[in-house]
């Protein structure tokens, strides 16, 4: 979950934003978990509109991949992983291929461009664990 704080609130002429919209200098996470840098491309009145979305789990990604319905195509998702992940002790962004869930359900393998593999919520997987279901890309949506 990101948070966000009063201060760092956009306001007056500087905001530009859309009624119902707020703008932030800045958001906040404390947890050191990933998240997803996600690009996302919409077309309103004939322009194509670029946005950046930051999401904080992968169960709201997949919620944007359902958006194609309405228009929307997601064309690029990055991992933002913590170090503990990633093996550099320092976060990282990198872009995503594929998440498959275990076949218990209790743990993700993110599979890199470069096909580097990061497991979570533990970074060492259990040797005898299938990773078989795949999460994102759905079969709608192919990726980049």
């Amino acid at each position: 979950m990101f948070i966000t704080n009063r201060q760092a609130e956009v306001k007056g002429s500087q905001a530009l934003l859309e009624p119902g919209h707020q703008g932030w200098h800045f958001v906040q996470q404390h947890l050191m978990s990933p998240w997803f840098h996600t690009t996302i491309v919409r077309c309103e009145d004939g322009l194509e509109i670029h946005d950046v979305v930051f999401v904080d789990s992968l169960q709201a990604l997949t919620s944007i991949l359902e958006l194609t319905e309405a228009g929307v195509q997601v064309r690029s998702v990055q991992l933002v992983s913590p170090g503990w992940l990633n093996g550099t002790g320092d976060w990282r962004m990198d872009t995503l291929l594929e998440v498959a869930q275990s076949q218990d359900g209790t743990s993700l393998r993110y599979t890199l461009h470069d096909g580097r593999h990061f497991y979570f919520p533990e970074a060492q997987p259990d040797a005898s664990e299938k990773y078989s279901v795949l999460v994102f890309p759905t079969r709608e949506n192919d990726g980049p």
